[in-house]
């Protein structure tokens, strides 16, 4: 699974990634630097120690056949202010003597480089030292000088220079980090304003807006931008409720008429019987109709918050028996079976009583609609953590995955061609959601395909 971090964090990050480069870029440059000061300081301290032991030796005009050169190293030795190797190569390149007997040098010599850093043997310890080689050009002796020097207080001091590195890199991206992450979430926080202010606008709160404070910059634009979006969408949702509203008062009154004058006179004995016939089609169709309009009206009045919740104290296992006892004669037309399975200890919840009944008039006549001959139909009532838990759960076919998303939506219909047949709306569900929402509970469902559908709510109890 492919790991998502915030925007926060990430521009920290790569805040961070950037700096720890650019600080390491830089520390090494100073390092390598420093060192190479150092190094050239070496050098130069070794070229003026060789320089003067070669000019004690073309002063003292020594022969190569009998160079006795030991007293110069030594005179050398005595006035510097180091502790120097000292050794001397005849022609020839072989060894011929060195100030330091304990240091293992080779008994050739095998380079020309006048300047380098090597190791050398002393007790089987290798130790650094810095060594510089000048050839002797006169005209009685001629060789090879080499001087070398023990690089501990160098390294010491790069060694140093390292730590020191290493603890301000650490201790300037321990701080960069925290005032990084704390600038980044300061840059970002009008985002998560946003964020919190657009997740908390719902229909019924169109009217939220939010809190511009500085438009200048690219975040006060998107909040001008997006309060314009909320300002539209809040018009166009209030022209929709209101023709909602106004179209179901205006069809309420002649669909009422037409009902009743459908029934008056269908109880006429003397009508033909194709009369009669468009007669019940008539009165059938004005039924839905009635029934839709009532369900809008209800819709309507819950989005503009008029709908009245009349909450009353009663005991929610009595209720459901009432209700499913209403479907026995439905249920046993289609041979299906309504169980209850009730707890044993009274549930009171505080509620509208009458909403309590649509919510599982609704959600029963779903699960009888869909499950086919034979099914069954349980209904399941119990207290869990100080809420009540009803479940409604039938053997039908259950709800395509691809329409599970969707169900709560109005007039979304998961069988597009059958539910005008069955006399569904598509808005039973959402009424359901309605009802449950504003008694502070919770509607979800469980579905597979081929087993069946149970729908769980949850509400809280006195």
């Amino acid at each position: 699974m492919k790991l998502r971090l915030k925007i926060k964090t990430r521009l920290t990050l790569w805040y961070i990634i950037i700096l720890t480069m650019t600080l390491i870029a830089f520390s090494s440059f100073i390092f390598l630097n420093v060192e190479q000061y150092i190094y050239n300081q070496v050098e130069i301290r070794l070229k003026n120690q060789g320089e003067q032991i070669i000019r004690e030796i073309e002063n003292n005009d020594l022969r190569e056949e009998n160079i006795e050169i030991s007293p110069i190293i030594n005179e050398v030795k005595e006035n510097a202010d180091k502790d120097y190797l000292i050794a001397y190569y005849a022609a020839n390149k072989n060894l011929v003597l060195t100030n330091k007997q304990n240091y293992i040098l080779p008994d050739k010599l095998k380079t020309d480089n006048i300047f380098s850093v090597i190791k050398l043997e002393n007790d089987n310890i290798d130790e650094d030292w810095a060594l510089i080689t000048l050839p002797i050009s006169s005209q009685s002796t001629s060789g090879w000088i080499r001087v070398a020097e023990r690089l501990d207080s160098e390294e010491k001091i790069l060694d140093k220079l390292i730590l020191i590195s290493i603890l301000g890199i650490s201790i300037f991206l321990i701080a960069a980090i925290t005032g990084g992450y704390f600038l980044a979430g300061k840059a970002l926080s009008p985002i998560e304003k946003i964020n919190t202010t657009a997740r908390e606008i719902s229909s019924s709160s169109l009217g939220q807006r939010i809190e511009e404070k500085n438009t200048d910059d690219e975040v006060g634009s998107l909040i001008v931008t997006l309060n314009q979006l909320f300002a539209r969408l809040e018009k166009a949702f209030e022209r929709e409720k209101q023709f909602t509203s106004d179209a179901s008062h205006e069809l309420r009154t002649p669909i009422t008429v037409i009902r009743a004058q459908s029934e008056k006179i269908l109880r006429r004995n003397d009508l033909k019987e194709e009369c009669e016939e468009t007669l019940k089609i008539i009165k059938k169709q004005s039924d839905y109709m009635g029934h839709l309009i009532e369900q809008l009206l209800l819709l309507a009045r819950s989005d503009s918050g008029k709908q009245i919740i009349e909450k009353e104290e009663f005991d929610i296992n009595e209720l459901v028996k009432i209700v499913a006892g209403e479907f026995s004669a439905v249920a046993e037309n289609k041979n299906i079976k309504i169980i209850t399975e009730q707890s044993s200890e009274s549930i009171s919840v505080l509620a509208d009583q009458s909403m309590i009944i649509q919510l599982l008039l609704n959600l029963i006549d779903n699960a009888i609609k869909y499950t086919p001959k034979g099914g069954e139909v349980k209904i399941i009532t119990e207290k869990n953590d100080g809420n009540l838990i009803i479940k409604i759960k039938d053997t039908g076919r259950g709800i395509p995955e691809e329409d599970q998303d969707n169900i709560f939506e109005r007039f979304y219909r998961v069988d597009k061609s059958r539910s005008r047949k069955k006399g569904g709306t598509g808005l039973g569900l959402a009424i359901c959601e309605w009802i449950v929402e504003s008694h502070e509970g919770s509607i979800n469902f469980e579905s597979s395909a081929g087993i069946g559908t149970t729908f769980i709510i949850k509400l809280p109890v006195v």
